[in-house]
């Protein structure tokens, strides 16, 4: 073992520098909503809350549920959440450096940007692990189970990614050999929300929610064209080349639709980065002579983020994290309007999230009221829920509906529920940006 260690120690420095590296580049980024919502599940996780009964997701259920098992035994605070993400993301470049060392240090460059923690960085492990097995020929059972894997991660993803198999018509065999660990685990994973009470939980928020959040959130836009565009060259690349990991590349793709948006499509094409950089030997070269330089990309632009960043530290749930300026503004404003006191209290806000973590108040049905992550119907279903809340319950909205600036969320945020509630309850005040009613 320590000879091994010694042989291969300028591989582990590597290593190490990579993983240092992701971790700092993602902790001191200014925080955002998406992360906050993955944070959010996993906490919710491990503190025993059932996925879907307790709390609403519109993903499937592997990355909050094996984040928060690691949460659970290692410590319940950010340190530990951005450790582990930071995990999945090295066991990614790992698997690109036994697929081509050449490549890794310019793919490392263009991957540590898009190392955001959350369910994303999971499917792009699948993917390049599927790549990885059907390049060394590796077991059938094996492949399937990764490909039950992706699904039970992100559902749509999982979906195109068992679509490269149909490349084995002609060997039922091969595909069936496949099949049998999607079955057993999906099994598996039916089988614990049913014994809790939670399996048709599970099938509106995770499946039926996602016709609703298609219809309610596509964004059409010249990035769509570029996405599309980048579909037809990778089609065209198989048809002269046949070669098969293309076809994982092109499942991938899936993941920019419905939110075409630059955040997506650069996501999306992390795995054809990985192709690019393989064909074109010379530019790989190029950056291994001039490696020194494009070090300080990265180096610098953590010290930009942190700028940016502004941040505060908080020492409240947030343990060992910083929020920014405008974040802490708002926690501090409830918490002067409450006084701590938060019973019968119901936030209709974007970061509901962000706020009911740092003041530790439990997460409920009531706090991702996004479109699509309401199960089928969900904004009326969210409506008739709002009605049985109990007479004298005090409901907090956005001074003006909350339409985000941020491209990914724009069109996520019931204006039909801010409407509701400002229409039919009375208001009582407002303070900082915040409006309050009472039912």
């Amino acid at each position: 073992m320590i000879k091994v260690l010694k042989e291969n120690k300028k591989v582990i420095f590597l290593f190490i520098f990579f993983y240092i590296l992701i971790f700092c580049f993602n902790f001191f980024r200014p925080i955002d909503l998406d992360l906050m919502w993955n944070y959010g599940f996993i906490q919710n996780v491990s503190k025993g809350l059932i996925m879907y009964k307790d709390f609403n997701m519109v993903i499937t259920p592997l990355y909050p549920a094996l984040t928060g098992l690691f949460m659970k035994i290692l410590g319940n605070n950010m340190i530990v959440f951005y450790l582990i993400n930071s995990l999945y993301a090295l066991l990614i470049l790992i698997i690109v450096y036994k697929l081509d060392k050449k490549i890794i240090f310019p793919f490392f460059i263009y991957f540590l940007f898009d190392t955001t923690p959350g369910y994303n960085t999971l499917t792009i492990l699948f993917v390049f692990l599927l790549i990885y097995l059907e390049k060394n020929k590796k077991s059938d059972y094996l492949i399937g189970l990764i490909i039950s894997l992706a699904f039970l991660t992100k559902s749509s993803i999982g979906i195109f990614l068992a679509l490269p198999t149909l490349y084995y018509i002609r060997k039922p065999k091969k595909i069936i050999k496949r099949i049998i660990p999607i079955i057993i685990t999906n099994i598996i994973v039916i089988g614990y929300f049913y014994f809790n009470n939670a399996l048709f939980d599970y099938i509106n928020y995770a499946f039926l929610g996602l016709l609703d959040f298609r219809s309610g959130n596509g964004n059409f836009n010249i990035i769509t064209i570029i996405d599309l565009l980048i579909v037809v060259y990778i089609i065209r690349e198989y048809l002269k080349t046949k070669n098969f990991e293309l076809l994982y590349i092109l499942a991938f793709m899936i993941m920019a639709y419905p939110l075409f948006n630059i955040s997506h499509s650069l996501t999306a094409i992390i795995p054809l980065v990985y192709y690019l950089l393989k064909k074109h030997s010379k530019i790989t070269n190029l950056f291994l002579k001039v490696a020194p330089i494009f070090i300080l990309i990265p180096i610098v632009s953590l010290i930009i983020n942190y700028a940016i960043c502004k941040p505060r530290y908080d020492d409240g749930l947030f343990k060992y994290r910083y929020l920014q300026d405008e974040y802490m503004s708002d926690i501090d404003a409830l918490k002067d309007y409450f006084h701590d006191e938060y019973d019968n209290v119901y936030f209709f806000l974007m970061e509901s999230y962000l706020y009911k973590l740092s003041l530790d108040i439990p997460i409920n049905e009531y706090d991702l009221t996004l479109k699509g992550n309401m199960g089928y119907d969900g904004e009326n279903k969210m409506i008739e829920k709002i009605k049985r809340i109990k007479k004298g319950s005090i409901i907090i909205v956005a001074n003006e509906f909350q339409e985000t600036t941020n491209e990914m969320l724009k069109t996520q945020a019931s204006k039909k529920i801010y409407d509701f509630i400002t229409e039919n309850y009375s208001s009582i005040g407002q303070f900082h940006k915040f409006k309050v009613y009472i039912k």
